[in-house]
């Protein structure tokens, strides 16, 4: 992860993503990715039935197989204890209950696109976790390209390739 570079460190003595510091960086860096990478559906809750038609289409999977592609099974979705705790940390103690919120919205960090995400939601650039990570699923071929793909769109690129 490139954006380990942060305002300052968690009480584990990691250096957190300026992503999960600054909820204006944040937005951005979400802004982009549902630009560039369709990321979403915006309430996980609802049938969303285009957004998963869309996402099947570009997957050429069936629908059904394309709602099991989740950010919670993307092998770039970080919920290790120390992220959440830079996660608690950049909400902040004041503003409620930081753990009640990553709870309730199942959140991590996406380490392709460098923000907050929920693990209800997926995005085109969704890479399979690798036996041994977790999660059951075939490795597919070109998915280690997901990673130079965000970098691109974080810097703007129009460039979908």
């Amino acid at each position: 992860m490139d954006e380990m570079q942060g305002k300052e460190g968690n009480d584990e003595g990691m250096t957190c993503p300026p992503a999960t510091q600054d909820i204006t960086l944040n937005l951005k860096n979400r802004g982009r990715a549902i630009e560039a990478a369709m990321y979403g559906p915006e309430n996980p809750a609802l049938p969303n039935t285009g957004f998963w038609r869309e996402m099947a289409k570009e997957w050429d999977v069936p629908v059904e197989a394309a709602k099991m592609s989740r950010c919670g099974n993307c092998a770039a979705f970080d919920r290790e204890p120390k992220m959440l705790q830079c996660i608690a940390q950049g909400m902040g103690e004041g503003s409620g209950d930081p753990w009640g919120a990553i709870k309730a919205g199942d959140l991590g960090y996406c380490e392709i696109f460098d923000f907050k995400c929920a693990a209800s939601r997926t995005c085109r650039a969704w890479i399979a976790k690798e036996e041994g990570e977790g999660e059951e699923g075939e490795y597919e071929e070109g998915e280690d390209d997901y990673e130079e793909y965000g970098k691109h769109a974080m810097e703007g690129s129009d460039d979908e390739s």
